[in-house]
């Protein structure tokens, strides 16, 4: 039996005409606009208006690496602006304990840059969720621990597969679940090494030398957050939706659900825990400072007044969090040919670097999924019908993009789920010169399985802020 195997899905190169974005065709359109119509009362071809607005036209409809010109001056922008305010640099005074030291910050793409969370406790005792007034999403934050894969047979391997295969769909079905972030992670963790009472002296000797080379060592685990948008909810629990405890008890249920199917994939759910509050604190605080596991509770909680960061100074290339470095990177490319299941696991279990592998999950109900199939195809016929009126050969990719499309409606057809899906990675070190090291071998690794990682460049803060265990990446 041979375990298995899955191929990604290409990123799409379809867009709303052309290949072109909503945001790209607007400008396009508009610098069009603007360079054609004074011509019909009178004006001049060779104005200054018009190589102005031709220029205007190209930048905007050019594309990197899927990603327009105008998305990647824009990050700049925001990067050079938060940089000129005084922005990419914040340090708290130890004298403003028990005071409002800073809130979380999420970039928004309706313009709000900052957004606060409340810490909602719900019925399950020491369990609470992450309560966004602003937009109705409630996110539940659990962490666990995988059971072992490498010695497993293909058998199980391949029950885990399709598990988890069964339980994103599982969640189209739950109309209100918009998102699953699952994020495997290798952190530092500090050793404590302790001598029997009445120890020799050789035993002593022999713990102390052992202790300062084994002081630091990565430990692993993984984060799965769930997230409920409450203007989605149907049925019997719609009236529960308008009000806090409501949303607490429609969370609960879905991840009481989806807990159950974590069951086949692999979770050891002994082991699990919903976190409350002050957990979630420890976990973001230990990402930033690995001393920090001392100042936690027997549960693992921060103290309210132990601020999350003394200081953070953000660059283009990586951020820098008290006594972090932190560099977030894109899966801009996935491996065009099939992989089997696993393929990450040398690059998650690693015992070298610590890292934040995000993996967002964006279940689809089968309508949506076929809509925007649909949408793609046709989008992707157009240009193949312009490219024989101009004579021109359709490209490989627009042919394996259409037939991936064609693949994935015929399973949604059989019964199978969809999902939109991203990753992203981010690496930490205790130095800069090991945090280029701990990248260029993630890199390197990602290579090796024909993947590409995209740096980010000038959008580290945000890239960062997915890391977290705070369930806001792929936020929409």
């Amino acid at each position: 039996m041979s375990v298995l195997s899955s191929n990604f899905a290409p990123v799409s190169r379809a867009g709303f005409v052309a290949g072109r974005s909503k945001p790209q065709v607007f400008i396009i359109a508009v610098a069009l606009f603007v360079a054609i119509v004074p011509l019909a009362f009178g004006a001049g071809v060779f104005s200054w208006r018009m190589p102005v607005c031709l220029a205007v036209a190209v930048l905007a409809g050019w594309n990197v690496r899927g990603r327009s010109l105008i998305g990647l001056a824009a990050i700049k922008l925001g990067f050079g602006l938060r940089k000129a305010t005084g922005k990419t640099r914040w340090t708290v005074s130890p004298y403003a304990a028990n005071q409002v030291v800073g809130v979380i910050d999420l970039p928004d793409e309706t313009g709000k840059r900052l957004r606060t969370f409340d810490v909602v406790g719900t019925e399950f005792s020491g369990a609470a969720f992450l309560w966004d007034k602003d937009n109705g999403e409630a996110t539940a934050v659990l962490q666990l621990h995988s059971l072992d894969w490498l010695f497993q047979s293909d058998g199980v391997r391949e029950g885990r597969v399709s598990g988890w295969s069964q339980a994103l769909k599982s969640c189209a079905e739950l109309s209100d679940v918009s998102r699953i972030v699952t994020q495997a992670r290798v952190y530092y963790q500090l050793n404590a090494f302790r001598s029997e009472t009445g120890a020799n002296e050789f035993v002593h000797t022999d713990l102390a030398e052992a202790a300062a080379d084994m002081r630091v060592s990565c430990g692993h685990d993984v984060i799965v957050t769930i997230t409920v948008d409450t203007a989605k909810t149907h049925g019997g629990d719609v009236k529960d939706s308008g009000t806090v405890a409501g949303v607490s008890r429609i969370l609960s249920d879905r991840v009481q659900t989806i807990v159950q199917l974590l069951k086949s994939c692999g979770a050891d759910l002994d082991d699990i825990r919903w976190l409350d509050g002050p957990q979630i604190r420890g976990e973001i605080k230990c990402m930033f400072n690995p001393e920090a596991v001392g100042t936690l509770d027997e549960y693992g909680g921060l103290s309210d007044n132990v601020p999350l960061s003394t200081s953070w100074r953000e660059y283009a290339d990586d951020v820098k969090i008290d006594a972090m470095y932190l560099r977030s990177m894109w899966v801009d490319s996935w491996p065009s040919d099939p992989v089997q299941a696993g393929w990450l696991h040398n690059i998650v279990s690693n015992g070298r670097w610590p890292l934040v592998l995000t993996q967002v999950w964006h279940p689809l109900p089968i309508e949506k999924a076929e809509h925007k199939l649909n949408n793609q195809l046709m989008e992707l016929e157009r240009r193949d019908k312009i490219n024989q009126k101009l004579g021109r050969p359709t490209s490989e990719r627009d042919r394996a993009e259409a037939k991936e499309a064609v693949n994935r409606r015929k399973e949604l057809a059989q019964g199978y789920g969809d999902v939109e899906y991203k990753g992203f990675v981010t690496v930490s070190a205790p130095s800069l010169d090991l945090l280029n090291q701990a990248t260029n071998w993630v890199e390197g690794e990602f290579r090796q399985r024909s993947a590409h990682l995209d740096r980010q460049r000038d959008n580290q803060w945000a890239g960062v802020l997915r890391a977290l265990p705070l369930g806001q990446a792929g936020r929409k």
